[in-house]
């Protein structure tokens, strides 16, 4: 050591600062806040070897992994939708779009089409290995085939091939040029390129039914059209790129002929419904015109009340004249309309049917509010009749879009309809009575005026009214025609499908950072866990916290071969963690200083710690002397290099007087005493009034007496030496140190009249939680007078 230690007579601290036995220490300072992460890094440095053989071993099974996983390929194809809404459109078949929101999607995951698409392309027969696709170029089945897992064998020097079920066991053998499993229902030949080369080669397929692989495939395929969107998208991932951009490419392509269909079948449908009603508007109107002919005929030679002129022409042009022939033809049109309505609405009910006859009715057809109700009724229940049975041709009756076509079908044939129907004859009888009262004001003042006069007027109304509907029809009936000539489909494609050149998931990557950072947080969890369920002393707060010992001094650890004396640093600590230790059992005892050294179990360093601190406080200039109270295992006579007899045991045995024990070691004011002669009483000879006496004796003649005693698993050897000292320093090894035998050691402490001074911390690692025991480094103490080292470690 570079300085010289001053010898003191007087102890430390006054004696108004010692610890009595018993006495409770007060608070010190406050520790500072332990950072949450110290214990798992410690733990985690303390099994870095164990974490780093779980991530190797983690890593090398990623890359195993790897070598299975293939790479995935992503191809887009974008489409446009038209989507109309029905406020604004005109035209007959425009009224509404074809489908609405998310039907274009269902749409096209219709299994029609898919199916379609798995028989063009094949995907009911899957390769274990892209590569052997070529091979499948060609396949296909026959109505009735036995799906399963397949094996071909393929003989390249005898062109052959074996074709084995690895499902039903059935097998079969051809040549090259035979039909491959003509016998299970394939079709399928071989190209020549399967037989190049010598040797053999094994593929390996699947053959699946097309429902299965269009079920299959529907759950592969993403296609998406957002909300006030007209942009379908769809995104299909695959091993093999160039099958993905054919399937994608035939699936689009298959679902706009699908929709151009079925919207040229509800355009043909739609335009055959106004056919009809044309031929009977034809048909009403030609009996409209020959009923005015034959009124004109047969009223052509009657006279009239005004002279000779043409019959059927109006006599006068008089205000009340007129308006009684307006109302009279009112009247007479109102009553007899009425009348075929009502007898058009019975006769369809009769037969279960709705009266479309009513539209060519000319109170309907010229009618206002409540008759544009029935007219609005009708032309709705064309239009969504024609739609549903457009889309019946793809979709099933449990389809959402057609069983919501068949609801309002039904409701506007049970309800709507006949409610408008009641609704209006309840007005027109209204509009009777009322002009009949009217009409009967007047009857006296115009009886003279000839009712052929409104009979012909009643023809001639009847006539313009069915000219003007027939003309209607005719108008949109033409339109119906023009838009079936030339409808176009309402989805078109904006781009197709590409095959990318480069993957878009390759998780091979993905993979080997999921093993490496899997391994890592196991090996991590491992560690922590590991420490968890250490039952050995590892840290400063299990001695604090779990065994209630406050923490007396810490000794580094150093390497295998002991301090190396060359080593200005290790040397610096040892010294320095003794010096520490030395002044906390002076300030926490009186004086005489007696105290004993113990550890729970063996080999935790209890002698290396007694003899240490005993050559510390002799160097510090107190008369001092070590005591070998392990009187079963003691060796620190060898460290002195005296004989282990007389000792402690010959000396409590009356053998020896104080004088023959006490030995006079090589150190300045440092005395010894042996173990003495081993024997098995004595455990009984510690417990004596004798080591007592001896203590005695030794507190009278020294200022510092430090027992070595067995440890504390070893039996009451311990426990008599340190209630004979009265004070007691425990000795933990981190890492060797078990908490639960120092809890349990300890706890009989309780009862006994010894003050437990601390622990001292041996085998400290300066790191981590330890890394503030240590002492830093560049003061070591030095002579100016070479020559003067007083540091002796045995």
């Amino acid at each position: 050591m570079a300085d010289e230690l001053v010898p003191i007579d007087q102890p430390a601290a006054s004696s108004d600062a010692q610890l009595q036995p018993w006495q409770e220490p007060q608070p010190g300072p406050m520790a500072p806040q332990k950072s949450p992460i110290e214990r798992p890094i410690a733990a985690m440095r303390r099994y870095k070897w164990l974490m780093l053989a779980i991530v190797v071993v983690a890593t090398g099974g990623g890359l195993a992994a790897t070598q299975f996983v293939k790479p995935m390929y992503e191809v887009h194809a974008d489409l446009m939708v038209e989507q109309q809404s029905s406020q604004g459109a005109t035209g007959p078949i425009r009224q509404s779009t074809l489908l609405e929101g998310n039907n274009w999607v269902q749409l096209f995951k219709n299994p029609s089409i898919v199916d379609s698409v798995v028989t063009k392309l094949a995907l009911y027969v899957q390769p274990d290995n892209v590569a052997d696709s070529a091979l499948f170029k060609g396949f296909s089945i026959r109505a009735k085939f036995v799906k399963g897992k397949y094996e071909l064998d393929l003989d390249k020097t005898q062109n052959r091939w074996h074709l084995a079920s690895l499902t039903s066991g059935a097998q079969a053998d051809g040549a090259e040029d035979d039909s491959v499993g003509k016998d299970l229902g394939f079709v399928w030949k071989l190209p020549k390129s399967a037989f190049a080369g010598t040797g053999s080669a094994k593929v390996r397929f699947t053959v699946v039914t097309p429902q299965e692989a269009a079920v299959a495939l529907i759950g592969r395929v993403n296609a998406t059209l957002p909300l006030e969107s007209d942009f379908l998208s769809v995104t299909l991932d695959d091993h093999n790129p160039e099958l993905a951009e054919q399937i994608v490419n035939t699936w689009i392509n298959d679902y706009v002929d699908a929709e151009a269909n079925l919207k040229k079948r509800t355009l043909v449908l739609s335009a055959n419904t106004l056919k009809n009603q044309l031929a009977y508007s034809d048909s009403q109107l030609a009996a409209a015109e020959a009923a005015l002919y034959h009124f004109k005929v047969n009223t052509i030679t009657l006279p009239t009340e005004g002279g000779p002129v043409a019959a059927g022409v109006q006599e006068t042009r008089d205000p009340v004249m007129k308006d009684y022939f307006d109302r009279s033809l009112e009247y007479q049109d109102l009553k007899e309309g009425r009348a075929e309505l009502l007898a058009t609405v019975t006769a369809s009910l009769a037969k279960d049917s709705l009266p479309y006859a009513v539209l060519l009715n000319p109170l309907v057809a010229q009618g206002g509010a409540a008759a544009g109700a029935i007219r609005n009724g009708f032309a709705e229940l064309d239009s969504l009749q024609a739609r549903r049975t457009g889309l019946a041709a793809y979709f099933t009756p449990q389809w959402p879009a057609v069983a919501q076509l068949d609801s309002a079908i039904a409701t506007l044939r049970s309800k709507t309809i006949p409610q408008a129907l009641i609704q209006y004859m309840g007005e027109l009888r209204d509009r009777e009575v009322d002009d009949s009262t009217r009409l009967a004001g007047a009857s006296d003042e115009l009886l003279k005026i000839p009712s052929r006069t409104i009979d012909e007027m009643r023809f001639t109304r009847a006539v313009t009214v069915a000219e003007t509907f027939n003309t209607n029809l005719k108008t949109r009936f033409a339109e119906a025609e023009l838009a079936e000539e030339s409808a176009t489909p309402d989805v078109t494609i904006l781009q197709p499908a590409v095959a990318p050149l480069d993957p878009s998931k390759n998780t091979a990557s993905r993979l080997l950072a999921l093993a490496v950072l899997g391994g890592l947080g196991a090996a991590i969890g491992l560690a922590i866990l590991l420490d968890k369920i250490d039952p050995r002393f590892r840290y400063p707060d299990q001695a604090t916290d779990e065994l209630g010992l406050p923490i007396a001094g810490t000794v580094p650890r150093f390497p295998k071969g002991g301090v190396d004396r060359n080593s200005p640093e290790q040397m610096f600590q040892l010294v320095e963690s003794f010096r520490s230790l030395r002044m906390t059992v002076t300030s926490a005892t009186g004086s005489p200083i007696s105290l004993a050294v113990s550890s729970p179990s063996p080999a935790e360093g209890k002698s290396f710690i007694s003899a240490n601190l005993a050559m510390s406080f002799a160097e510090a200039g107190l008369k001092t002397v070590l005591v070998d109270g392990d009187t079963r295992r003691g060796t620190l006579h060898d460290a002195f290099g005296f004989s282990p007899k007389p000792g402690l045991t010959d000396y409590l045995g009356e053998r020896a007087s104080i004088e023959e024990v006490v030995k006079i070691t090589s150190y300045d004011r440092l005395s010894f005493i042996p173990a003495g002669v081993r024997q098995r009483r004595s455990p009984e000879l510690l417990a004596s009034p004798l080591l007592l006496r001896l203590m005695d004796e030794l507190r009278s003649t020294h200022d510092v007496v430090i027992l070595d005693t067995p440890p504390l698993a070893a039996g009451i050897d311990g426990y008599a030496i340190a209630s004979a000292a009265g004070r007691l320093l425990v000795v933990l090894r981190v890492g060797e140190t078990e908490r639960r035998m120092a809890a349990a050691k300890l706890r009989l402490l309780d009862r006994l009249p010894v003050d437990v001074i601390g622990a001292v911390l041996n085998g400290v690692s300066l790191r981590g939680e330890y890394e503030y025991y240590g002492y830093v480094g560049g003061y070591a103490p030095e002579d100016e007078t070479p020559g003067t080292d007083l540091t002796r470690v045995p």
